[in-house]
């Protein structure tokens, strides 16, 4: 793999410009209605993680500087259905326009969110008060929801990938090129490594390692290929396209869980005493 080099930061500084995938025939009839974004605050500059999925899965990473945490569990399906139906009217998402050009006096929250819309991934970044006002209430009554989901300290880690297009991709293949050229990854291959495949399916979705196995798999794969960048950031070429790959913490930092009272064993009930065989015969 090679070492790390300036490439990373400068590519960690050029934003995506918004843009669509076409998922395949097959992945359309099987996929679950979904939305996943990531909010961050201008005044305070935190960030948090939130997907919801219309059968009422819901997920929510909170990320400080010292912490990160995870929670994940059910929703009211009703309240996300509503959630899908206003991101799907929405003009911005619609136009997958941006108006963070227009946040100067703005001091709420700016949103990156992604979707299917007609049949193709969304990908649209603009502040919450662009999104309209029905969009905002259900977006609303969704946080009030996850905030209260069990924390999930079991899941090892996330993976995530974000499209290079522009002149990330260009500087991407400047500087990672052999020969004069960057060597695509047959899709087939990729799909040898499951979290990978659904990763670059969903571009920008938080993608979970359920097991350290699961990791474990993931780094060999990116040792093996001598992928550029770092085993928390790494740089995918295929033949769908090139990725950035981030692995991300799922817990970091949290107090542990207050251990279960050790259940008390009920009781047992004693059994009546035998009565004694002479004590028998005299009663007869």
């Amino acid at each position: 793999m090679n070492a790390a080099s300036p490439l990373l930061g400068l590519l960690l500084s050029v934003m995506p410009p918004l843009h669509a995938l076409r998922p395949s025939d097959q992945l359309k009839s099987a996929r679950s209605k979904a939305v996943w974004m990531t909010v961050s605050s201008i005044k305070t500059g935190d960030e948090y993680y939130l997907e919801v999925v219309e059968d009422g899965r819901a997920m929510l990473r909170e990320e400080t500087p010292k912490t990160v945490r995870t929670r994940r569990g059910t929703i009211p399906a009703q309240l996300i259905k509503d959630m899908l139906r206003e991101t799907e009217n929405s003009d911005i998402v619609n136009t997958r326009s941006s108006s963070l050009d227009k946040t100067i006096f703005y001091r709420g929250e700016v949103i990156r969110i992604s979707a299917y819309i007609s049949g193709e991934l969304t990908l649209t970044e603009a502040p919450l008060n662009k999104f309209g006002e029905a969009f905002t209430y259900a977006f609303g009554e969704i946080r009030k929801r996850v905030v209260n989901l069990p924390t999930d300290t079991a899941v090892t880690a996330f993976l995530r990938a974000e499209p290079l297009e522009g002149d990330a991709l260009d500087l991407f293949r400047q500087k990672a090129a052999k020969d004069g050229k960057v060597k695509n990854i047959e899709t087939y291959d990729v799909q040898k490594i499951k979290p990978l495949m659904a990763a670059i399916k969903d571009a920008n979705r938080f993608i979970p390692l359920e097991t350290a196995a699961d990791a474990r798999e993931l780094q060999t794969f990116i040792t093996n290929r001598q992928l550029f960048g770092l085993r928390s950031l790494f740089y995918l070429p295929t033949t769908r396209g090139t990725f950035k790959c981030s692995v991300l913490e799922a817990s970091k930092g949290l107090p542990p869980e207050p251990k279960k009272p050790a259940a008390v064993p009920a009781a047992k009930k004693p059994k009546p005493a035998k009565k004694r065989r002479k004590e028998i015969i005299g009663a007869l």
